[in-house]
């Protein structure tokens, strides 16, 4: 049976009939409730204004919220969050995002090898170009040897050639340098020359290049009309030659001729029995056989 407590206040266990008790707007649990009403309304309708008034002094706090609690966007090659993990979704999607990064690697190894394959291109073709260029200075050195070696050939065959003397008149040696009986003197002496037999008037010549050293006319000793030619150096010797018993001279002291160069004619003037040349060769000065040198010239 219920207990009574004093007061106005009676709690629900001491009331007969509960219910009634509840709906009975006298009692404590009625009373309470209707306030706790009244607070809860008020309480929204604060927090109402005063995000109303936020919205309207500032309103990029409301777009800022929406952008927030929207939800992040998937980055390529990441797994997207709102799969569930352990799910059929969850290994599709990671199939797919290893298909993505094996396509990039693919991709990337193509552009690679291609740019090796440009790279070996370029290479070749500049090493050909440098084999072209080197060919083209190595024919270029091989033609300026070849020229210089032809110009040195040409200069000693000139040199050869100029050593080598013209046969200075018409005929042979008829008596040759050397010891002999003079025909005229009657005693043996030297015959410092190579006479050359030939008829009055024909033409003498220079047997080399040089310069007339003496172009005497008149008796000179018995040696008669002569003319004595420098040759120079020949074969690392001084040549001169000297033309006695000469008809006529046509060149003059100091003049230069040429190998071959008609310098006068046969004659038999000064200590001479018949028409001849008397041909002499002087080697550094010395009186010399100049068979040696007219043989050489017909070889």
């Amino acid at each position: 049976m219920a207990r009574q407590v004093q007061g106005s206040y009676q709690p629900r266990c001491a009331i007969v009939d509960p219910d009634q008790a509840f709906n009975d707007e006298t009692t404590l649990p009625r009373r309470l409730a209707r306030r706790s009403r009244f607070v809860r309304g008020g309480i929204a309708l604060g927090a109402a204004g005063i995000v109303g008034a936020l919205a309207v002094i500032t309103p990029g706090l409301a777009q800022n919220a929406a952008a927030s609690n929207a939800p992040a966007p998937t980055v390529v090659g990441e797994v997207d969050p709102t799969v569930r993990v352990g799910t059929t979704d969850a290994f599709v999607t990671r199939a797919a995002s290893t298909d993505r990064d094996l396509s990039r690697e693919e991709q990337a190894s193509v552009s690679i090898s291609e740019a090796v394959t440009q790279r070996a291109a370029q290479l070749d073709e500049v090493g050909q170009k440098v084999a072209e260029a080197q060919a083209s200075v190595a024919a270029q050195v091989r033609s300026e040897t070849l020229a210089n070696t032809g110009t040195a050939i040409d200069a000693e065959a000139e040199r050869f050639a100029s050593m080598k003397f013209f046969w200075p008149t018409e005929g042979e040696i008829s008596s040759p340098w050397g010891m002999r009986l003079h025909p005229i003197l009657r005693y043996t002496r030297l015959h410092g020359g190579a006479d050359i037999g030939g008829a009055v008037g024909a033409p003498i010549y220079a047997v080399a290049d040089g310069v007339v050293t003496k172009a005497a006319q008149g008796y000179n000793g018995g040696s008669g009309n002569n003319v004595r030619i420098d040759h120079g150096k020949m074969d690392g010797q001084n040549i001169e030659t000297s033309y006695l018993h000469m008809n006529s001279i046509s060149v003059s002291d100091g003049q230069k001729v040429k190998k071959g160069q008609q310098i006068g004619t046969v004659g038999n003037t000064g200590l001479s029995t018949a028409p001849h040349l008397h041909f002499s060769v002087y080697v550094n000065g010395a009186n010399s056989d100049p068979a040696p040198f007219l043989l050489a010239g017909r070889r």
